[in-house]
This record gives structure tokens, C-alpha cells and sequence, in this order.
């Protein structure tokens, strides 16, 4: 018996099918328009986060709100606010609150006091020694070459003692700078969402699987962290003051380094510009101030939260009946209601007789 091995290439063709091929599949568009396909490449890039708010609010939240509004229009002759306004509130309850208020305090602590609240403790820990690091140049009037000179510190670090397919780490270093220096304007992410991934403008969510498919590849060709392939590993002082090493998620990482070097080099100018400020004295004032507003950041998101679960239910639980009960009886009832009510006395007295 014999065994042909399996062919898993695909099938060929000729010139002139494949182009004839190539022709019609390139008018054929998905029966859903652009809408449909940004939605999904939304969800696709956007990890667990985007894709549960995603799916919970266009599939779950909007379809029963708009239920809701819409139940017995045409006996109450106008929306019913009552049972739209109850079934909204109950599905933010329900779940997407939980992500939707702390995300809406990082984002406004973001905004008003700089991108570095959204950067984890220990993170800023890994930073500051990264910044304070003899071979990072720091210079604050200069936010390119500060940006630059911290990365080539982070990559030394991470991967100091690999020995094979070392190229990729030229590839790696390319896709963080990429990552704290190329930025989309408010136009190009909106197109984004209409777009097919292959017609999108580098996002930064692209950089980042990019990287993380890159990592990965490196610590498997280097039999590192094969546990935890995608991360990457830097030094750190503990509390003690030893210089321990840490894992941390090349996707997150560059997150908060994008973050982190845009309030970092912002901040810096600003004091420079203002007074002589000495570097040392300054990148210690920063991560003090970072730390402590992480701190108040975590502190506000809880009691932000604890707040919208007590508050809430209150708005729309203003009487003892149930809030959207409005036209699911129909008027014939309340006149048979009516009826009885009206009737006498002396009527109740007569039935009573008949009986």
C-alpha cells in the first residue's frame, strides 16, 4: 500500500482563468457594504475589550433599547420613553458599565492631567529606571531624540542576550518608534472604520500584532519565555533595591509607551522652556506626580463606578409600578374597569337577589 503525500498548495490555473478570476472576484463586494466590514475589522483589532463592547452594544444593548421605545407605539400613540429608558439603563447595568465608566475616567485623567495616568504602576517603575538608564540620552528640549535614545535602551535591554535570528530585532526597534512617533488624525481613524483592513491607514493596533507576531517568533527561535511568548522581559528595581527582571505583554507595552514618552517629552519642554531644570531632578518630579495621580486615577475610576451602580437605578424607578408597563393593556380594559365601578348600589343589591 501506498501512501502520496499531501499536495497543500493550491489549486493552479492559467494566465488567462486566473486573470479572468481576478477580474470578477475584484468587483464582487460583501452584501453588507463598508459598514458591515469596518464593524468587523473593529472587532478584529481592537482584542477582548473592543470586541465585548462591540458586540454588547450593537448586538445586545441598541436592539433591545430600541424595543423598548418601540413596544405598544400605537396604543400609547407616541414612543414609550418609560420602557425604552428602563431597558437601556438595565443593559449598561448589565455589563458594558463595568468597562465604559473606568475607561471614561482614564480617558478624561488622560486628557486633563496628561497620558501617563493611564500607565500601571509597575510600568512606570520599568521607565523611570529605563530614563534614568547611563546610555539613554535624555534631552527635554528635544522630544524626537529623547523618544529614540529610550528606545534603544528598552530593546537593548529586552534582548541583550539573544543569539539567534537577531534581525528581528531590527524589526522590533523599527515598530516602536513607528509606535510612539506616527499618529492618526481624528479623519483618518473615522475612514478607518469604514475601510477593509487591507485599504486601512497604519493604526496602532496594527504596530502592535505586528510586534507581538514578531516576539513571539523571536523568544520560540531562542527557546525564551516559550510560556509567555508574546512578552518580552526588563530590568527593574524592586524595593529593596535590587535589579530584578520583569515579563510584560509586548502589546501592552507599547501602549503605555506611546502614552508614557508623549506626557514624559510634553511635560519636559514645558520645564525646560520655563527654567533651567536640571534632568535628574526632573525625570524624578515626573514619575512622583505620575505615580501619585495613577494612584487618584484608580481610586476616582472605583467610586465612579460604585456611583453609577447606586445612583442610576434611582433615576428611573420613580414610582412602586413597573417603569415601562405603559400601553401594555389596551384601552378596552380600563373602560370594563370603569364599568364596574360606576355601577350602583342598588344594581350590586339586585344581583346579589338574583343570586
Amino acid at each position: 500500500m501506498k501512501l502520496n503525500a499531501v499536495n497543500y498548495t493550491s489549486p493552479s490555473h492559467n494566465v488567462n482563468s486566473n486573470t479572468e478570476y481576478n477580474r470578477s472576484s475584484s468587483k464582487r463586494k460583501p452584501s453588507f457594504g463598508n459598514l458591515g466590514v469596518g464593524l468587523a475589522s473593529f472587532i478584529e483589532n481592537n482584542g477582548f475589550l473592543g470586541e465585548f463592547l462591540t458586540i454588547d452594544t450593537v448586538g445586545m444593548m441598541a436592539p433591545r433599547t430600541i424595543q423598548g421605545y418601540t413596544r405598544n407605539r400605537e396604543d400609547l400613540g407616541h414612543l414609550n420613553y418609560k420602557a425604552g429608558r428602563e431597558e437601556m439603563v438595565r443593559e449598561l447595568l448589565s455589563g458594558p458599565a463595568f468597562f465604559y465608566v473606568p475607561l471614561m475616567v482614564l480617558t478624561l485623567a488622560g486628557v486633563l492631567r496628561g497620558k501617563s495616568a493611564k500607565v500601571e504602576k509597575k510600568v512606570l517603575d520599568v521607565f523611570k529606571n529605563v530614563m534614568k538608564n547611563e546610555k539613554t540620552q535624555v534631552d527635554l528640549k528635544n522630544a524626537a531624540a529623547t523618544k529614540e535614545s529610550f528606545i534603544k535602551t528598552v530593546i537593548t535591554d529586552a534582548f541583550k542576550d539573544y543569539k539567534k535570528e537577531t534581525g528581528i530585532i531590527e524589526q522590533i526597534s523599527d515598530l516602536m518608534n513607528r509606535n510612539v512617533t506616527e499618529k492618526l488624525s481624528l479623519k483618518d481613524k473615522f475612514a478607518n472604520l469604514f475601510k477593509n483592513k487591507s485599504d486601512k491607514k497604519t493604526t496602532p493596533a496594527m504596530l502592535r500584532k505586528e510586534a507581538e507576531e514578531l516576539v513571539t517568533k523571536l523568544n520560540k527561535a531562542n527557546g525564551r519565555l516559550l510560556d509567555n511568548a508574546g512578552a518580552v522581559e526588563l530590568s527593574v528595581v524592586d524595593k529593596s533595591g535590587n535589579v530584578v527582571r520583569e515579563q510584560f505583554g509586548i502589546v501592552n507595552l507599547f501602549k503605555d509607551m506611546s502614552n508614557y514618552l508623549d506626557d514624559f517629552t510634553a511635560k519636559a519642554q514645558k520645564a525646560a522652556n520655563a527654567k533651567d531644570i536640571d534632568t535628574e531632578t526632573f525625570i524624578d518630579k515626573f514619575h512622583k506626580k505620575a505615580k501619585e495621580l495613577r494612584n487618584l486615577t484608580n481610586i476616582l475610576a472605583v467610586s465612579a463606578l460604585s456611583a453609577f451602580l447606586v445612583v442610576i437605578p434611582k433615576i428611573y424607578q420613580t414610582g412602586k409600578s413597573f417603569p415601562g408597563k405603559d400601553g401594555l393593556t389596551t384601552g378596552e380594559a380600563p373602560a370594563a374597569n370603569n364599568e364596574q365601578q360606576a355601577q350602583s348600589p342598588a344594581d350590586e343589591a339586585t344581583e346579589k337577589e338574583g343570586v
